[in-house]
């Protein structure tokens, strides 16, 4: 029997997908960093660039970091777009579009010196267009509104979606189920912002299932792009009954019987 499993022999891949980069990813990096897991944080550099707050309805003022603040805040972790301004979507054309998602992309990659490949949506909506739009502009996925509830892997990285909402009552429920799933390259992925750790009183509970996810040791922390591009690689594998071919640019692990097995870039091997 031949199991696909994730880098270094790892069952099931662990993420948090955050958006919009507010004064509270500070602590919530340092949480993430103590418990060695690995985050993708969604951000909107012109909202960056000029510190935008608005007030929470718990009352809870939401400041966004300042550029400077955040140049070395998410080293190890992921940076993806989140939009430009963070518009209301449903009423841009797809110049609008492109221009949010093109500039962003663009200030981003200047101001990380690194190539940003992932988009995550602002507020609800999503549509074809705006999909056509994430590929257009060179982004590797698009993560959408809808949850879930789910550990199987997707295929559709332009409509890519998280596990669980944080403040949704199952998520213990589901971290649970995970925990015991024996689906085949399962992943968790939670999606929320840091402001409701404050707003909703809920660093406890996200510490509580921070502590039981690193203690498991058949559970990677993966960001959202290494996700996809391992489930990309993964796709290209060619396998029998009598061998294992790998067609991608990055090892890909495997268990076969009892024993588990790193095929290189291009390798193939005979079982």
């Amino acid at each position: 029997m031949i199991r696909k499993l994730y880098p270094d022999g790892k069952k099931k891949a662990f993420n948090v997908t955050y958006d919009d980069g507010v004064l509270q990813d500070v602590r919530f990096v340092e949480l993430m960093n103590q418990y060695g897991l690995k985050g993708t944080f969604n951000l909107n550099s012109a909202l960056m660039e000029n510190e935008f707050a608005w007030t929470h309805e718990t009352g809870l003022v939401v400041k966004r970091l300042g550029t400077d603040a955040v140049r070395n805040l998410y080293a190890g972790h992921e940076v993806a777009s989140h939009t430009l301004n963070h518009p209301y979507m449903h009423d841009l054309s797809w110049e609008g579009v492109m221009w949010e998602l093109s500039q962003d992309k663009r200030n981003l990659e200047a101001m990380f010196e690194t190539e940003v490949k992932g988009f995550a949506v602002p507020f609800d909506y999503y549509s074809d267009m705006i999909a056509a739009c994430v590929q257009e502009c060179g982004f590797a996925y698009g993560r959408i509104s809808e949850m879930s509830h789910s550990f199987h892997p997707q295929s559709d990285y332009y409509h890519w979606k998280a596990t669980v909402f944080h403040c949704e009552d199952c998520l213990e429920e589901l971290t649970a189920q995970f925990l015991e799933t024996e689906e085949e390259l399962a992943l968790f992925q939670i999606v929320g912002h840091s402001y409701d750790l404050d707003a909703e009183n809920m660093w406890e509970r996200m510490e509580a299932i921070f502590h039981t996810i690193s203690s498991q040791g058949d559970i990677l922390p993966m960001t959202t792009i290494e996700m996809i591009e391992y489930l990309k690689a993964m796709e290209q594998a060619e396998i029998t009954d009598g061998s294992i071919q790998n067609h991608s640019d990055r090892s890909l692990w495997f268990a076969v019987n009892d024993g588990v097995y790193e095929v290189k870039p291009n390798e193939k091997i005979l079982l």
